[in-house]
């Protein structure tokens, strides 16, 4: 924090003690200046992320925050940031051994393989597997000590179908944005763009945008040649409803 927020911040602490203490402490001049001292590194609003936590805390949220429950909500925070253990880490990353298939994978991962990867090559598994850990958690404890949030990227293998599947599950999943999916075919290819048009209605977008990931997904029950016609029908349809808008709006 900045010496302009301790206005705010000795805002925040008064409010919290008061509502915690029902009224019976408030802090002085000086306590709050000490408690500001012990947050200083953090962001306002990270502090006061904090004091939201201390607050719903069943346990530490009965009584008045010290500085060591601030930073402990500060804490647990950092570590509930989605980035796993090193165990599950390196069980993901192992599977970019397979040069088919396609790993999506945080930053932390995607370093630790890199410098782990000459080790299992020369044949050394448990080697690379000790270098990877080493190298995972302290790059882990690095990126939480800057607060950094946890990033997604993946690595595609050649394998088109596990590759599609991969990304539509970290997609769906929120880890990686829709650019990562293939780009449809066919007539709904042409619906897609008309969906990003400016003034496209938010229901006829949703709507395309379900049939792109249907048709990704593909139905393993019908042939192709059915498949290819549901696929027609639903794009003629979702065309009707766009342009009867469309009608409906010059009206």
């Amino acid at each position: 924090m900045r010496p302009s927020d301790l206005p705010a911040f000795g805002a925040l602490l008064d409010g919290a003690c008061a509502l915690l203490s029902r009224g019976a402490y408030t802090p002085n001049p000086t306590s709050t200046a000490i408690f500001f001292s012990a947050l200083r590194e953090h962001d306002m609003a990270t502090v006061r992320a904090a004091f939201e936590a201390h607050c719903r805390d069943p346990q530490r949220g009965r009584f008045a925050p010290t500085p060591a429950d601030i930073l402990a909500q500060v804490e647990q925070a950092s570590a509930d940031d989605g980035r796993t253990e090193d165990a599950e880490a390196w069980a993901t990353a192992l599977r970019a051994s397979d040069e088919g298939a396609t790993v999506v994978w945080t930053a932390e991962t995607a370093e630790a393989w890199g410098i782990c990867k000459p080790v299992l090559d020369a044949g050394d598994e448990v080697g690379a597997r000790m270098a990877f850990k080493a190298a995972y958690n302290r790059l882990l404890v690095a990126a939480r000590a800057r607060r950094e949030p946890i990033r997604w990227s993946a690595s595609i293998g050649h394998d088109t179908a596990r590759r599609d599947d991969a990304l539509r599950i970290a997609v769906d999943g929120g880890r990686l944005p829709v650019a990562y999916l293939p780009a449809p075919r066919g007539p709904v290819a042409g619906l897609l763009e008309l969906s990003q048009q400016r003034g496209c209605p938010p229901e006829v977008r949703d709507r395309l945008l379900q049939i792109r990931s249907q048709i990704a997904a593909g139905d393993a029950g019908q042939s192709e040649d059915a498949a290819a016609k549901a696929r027609t029908a639903s794009a003629k349809e979702i065309a009707a409803d766009a342009v009867r808008r469309y009608q409906d709006g010059a009206a």
